[in-house]
């Protein structure tokens, strides 16, 4: 398969990836693709798997192998998605736990990886489940931060194998300063035209994260999703003014999304 053009910010869980790649994206004009904005869509598109639960049961090292299996088999799907934009020249922003170096080839413009201290990983980890009643995320973080722990070693030793920029998240980390490393690690890149073709990119990215929000609430149970933010659908170039709410809400909005 022939992949699209991407740019790649991957790393172990709780790293602030998805912060800085959306913050990152909207300064700088670039679609976003979050791999995890995907996940259910994906389910449907893979051969049966074992539950996470199953997977952690067997412990973190045959956790952590399973999760890198399924995400060489979801990288594929990934690109097919990626695809599916019509892009053109402009790369998509691809960010997720399911990127390894490894993974990387010649359609990869520039990645780098984040990896963060155990302790920034439990911070991240106890702060999503804070967001919203999950009993099950609960009960399986111990087995999750173990697998974390082993995923992060893998990363750093891809990272020096492959000769690819590695940025250590320490336990109180300048997120500034990363962000700032991630920037520069990535370099200078296409911007997507402002105007519709980026106003429309952005309704994409929403609808996305519409459905991925309903899907996940739909698979634990959730009676009410707490509220997200959503990208400002103005087409300025360089805007990074988000709106936090439900996808109800935002179906609700009348045309476009606009927050300023």
């Amino acid at each position: 398969m022939t992949w699209p053009r991407t740019v790649w910010i991957g790393g172990a869980p709780g790293a602030g990836k998805s912060t800085i790649a959306r913050d990152l994206a909207r300064c700088s004009d670039l679609p976003l693709h979050p791999v995890d904005l995907w996940t259910y869509d994906h389910v449907g598109r893979m051969p049966p798997m074992r539950s996470l639960a199953e997977d952690l049961a067997d412990g973190p090292e045959y956790a952590a192998d399973a999760f890198v299996r399924i995400a060489r088999t979801r990288l594929e799907l990934v690109a097919e998605d990626v695809r599916a934009r019509r892009l053109g020249d402009v790369p998509a922003l691809v960010e997720g736990p399911q990127l390894y170096p490894s993974m990387t080839d010649q359609s990869v413009m520039a990645a780098v990886w984040l990896v963060p201290d155990a302790e920034q990983t439990r911070r991240a980890r106890e702060e999503r489940l804070a967001r919203a009643h999950d009993p099950e995320g609960r009960a399986r973080l111990e087995g999750l931060l173990a697998r974390d722990a082993v995923l992060a070693d893998r990363v750093r030793r891809e990272a020096a194998e492959y000769g690819r920029t590695l940025i250590e998240v320490p336990a109180t980390p300048d997120w500034a300063a990363i962000a700032r490393g991630v920037e520069s690690a990535l370099g200078e890149l296409p911007r997507l035209p402002a105007g519709p073709a980026l106003s429309a990119q952005r309704q994409f990215e929403n609808a996305a994260a519409c459905r991925q929000g309903r899907l996940w609430q739909a698979d634990i149970g959730l009676a009410e999703l707490p509220p997200y933010p959503f990208a400002c659908e103005c087409g300025s170039s360089g805007c990074a003014e988000t709106w936090s709410g439900t996808p109800d809400a935002y179906d609700a909005v009348d045309g476009l999304l606009v927050t300023h």
